[in-house]
C-alpha cells in the first residue's frame, strides 16, 4: 500500500517531530534511572490511574510474566506501588507512588528545551491549531482502544 503524496509528507513531519522529543525523553528516563520503556509504562499508568497487574500488563500488551517484572522493577525504582484492593484480597492493584507522579509532572528539561523554544516560536494560533491536532489524534486512539476492547469483550 502506497501513500499518497500529502500522507506521505504528514507522516514525515510527525515522524520528524517525535525524534525532536526523543533525547528529552532519553533525558527524563535517566534522571529517574528508568529505562524508555519503563517511562512509557510510568506514563500509561498515571492515564489509567490505579489498576490491577493484569490490566495495566494489557494495555502494556504484555504477558503476565512480563508485566509483574515490570511492576517488581519500577516498584524498586520508587515508580509504582502495589496496594490491595478493597473488594479482592487476592487482587492487588499498581499504582504510581511519588516517584512515578514526580516524572510524569517534570517539566523542567522541556522548558529548557530547544522543542520547547520551537514551540514558542510559534504564534498563537499556530500553537492552538497544533494542539488542537494532537489533541484529536490522542482521542482517536483512546477511540481505537476502546474499540479493540470492546471487540475483545465479545
Amino acid at each position: 500500500m502506497s501513500l499518497q503524496p500529502e500522507a506521505r509528507r504528514v507522516l514525515r513531519a510527525y515522524l520528524r517531530a517525535v525524534a525532536l522529543a526523543e533525547p528529552l525523553q532519553r533525558d527524563l528516563a535517566s534522571r529517574y534511572g528508568v529505562s524508555l520503556a519503563d517511562l512509557h509504562a510510568v506514563r500509561v499508568l498515571s492515564r489509567l490511574g490505579p489498576s490491577p497487574v493484569s490490566r495495566f500488563g494489557a494495555e502494556l500488551g504484555l504477558p503476565r510474566s512480563t508485566i509483574t517484572n515490570l511492576v517488581d522493577r519500577l516498584e524498586r525504582a520508587g515508580m509504582v506501588e502495589r496496594m490491595p484492593t478493597s473488594a479482592d484480597g487476592r487482587v492487588r492493584l499498581v499504582r504510581l507512588a511519588d516517584g512515578g507522579q514526580r516524572a510524569v509532572e517534570d517539566t523542567d528539561l522541556f522548558v529548557r528545551s530547544q522543542v520547547a523554544a520551537r514551540l514558542r516560536a510559534l504564534d498563537p494560533s499556530e500553537q492552538t491549531a497544533l494542539a488542537e491536532v494532537l489533541e484529536r489524534l490522542i482521542a482517536m486512539r483512546s477511540t481505537d482502544d476502546r474499540q479493540h476492547d470492546d471487540v475483545e469483550d465479545s
